[in-house]
């Protein structure tokens, strides 16, 4: 039996899916509409599956957030929200990096080590692989990104978030945190879509027209 919370995730991600797919009919409006849906609704499961005992602290941070984030789109001008977000972007992957980093000079731990074996399994291996490098990718496009600063300077930032949400969903995967796993997959997988139809606006070409003649 499925329980709310899983089937919430389901859902959410549906949303966003439909969000990023390309087609020619549906309006931007909707397609934004559609994703801070999902977002809620993902925001709604993860609040809902902690414990009451930190509540406070997460309704707190929550509102904090919004309302700094409300603030700095309303007031800030844009190419200060670019640096910004670059540099959280680029945080972000640092941070996985670290996280990673930890569990792997520590395993014991985390439940990393199987019984009768000295050291970490190999799919526990994969998993802190895939994390460094994708938090490294993020890295490394944010700090161009920012030293750039050039057509493709928002491509650059949505491929650093994407890097950075499939870095926490691979760190996410690794702990069993599923619904760390379905908030940065849906990064991931936003920030990856985003920076093509980008790069391939560029390039006077987008996924929308994959696949059709020049």
């Amino acid at each position: 039996m499925i329980d709310a919370v899983t089937l919430a995730w389901a859902v959410a991600a549906l949303l966003f899916f439909l969000s990023l797919w390309p087609s020619d009919g549906t309006p931007a409006r909707r397609q934004r509409n559609t994703a801070a849906a999902g977002i809620a609704l993902l925001s709604a499961a993860a609040v809902y599956g902690m414990d009451f005992i930190n509540m406070p602290e997460i309704v707190g941070a929550l509102v904090i957030g919004a309302a700094l984030g409300l603030l700095m789109a309303r007031e800030w001008p844009y190419h200060r929200l670019f640096v910004l977000m670059t540099g959280f972007a680029g945080l972000a992957g640092s941070a996985a990096i670290c996280a990673a980093a930890a569990v792997w000079l520590n395993p014991y731990a985390f439940g990393l080590i199987d019984q009768g074996s000295d050291g970490i399994a190999t799919r526990h291996m994969v998993m802190l692989v895939m994390t460094m490098s994708t938090g490294a990718v993020a890295c490394g496009a944010a700090f161009v990104a920012l030293i750039g600063r050039g057509v493709s300077s928002a491509a650059l930032l949505a491929l650093a978030i994407g890097m950075a949400g499939w870095s926490a969903a691979a760190l996410a995967f690794l702990l069993q945190n599923i619904g760390m796993v379905a908030a940065g997959g849906l990064a991931g997988a936003g920030g990856a879509v985003l920076a093509l139809r980008l790069w391939g606006r560029a390039r006077g070409r987008g996924i929308a027209d994959t696949g059709r003649g020049p």
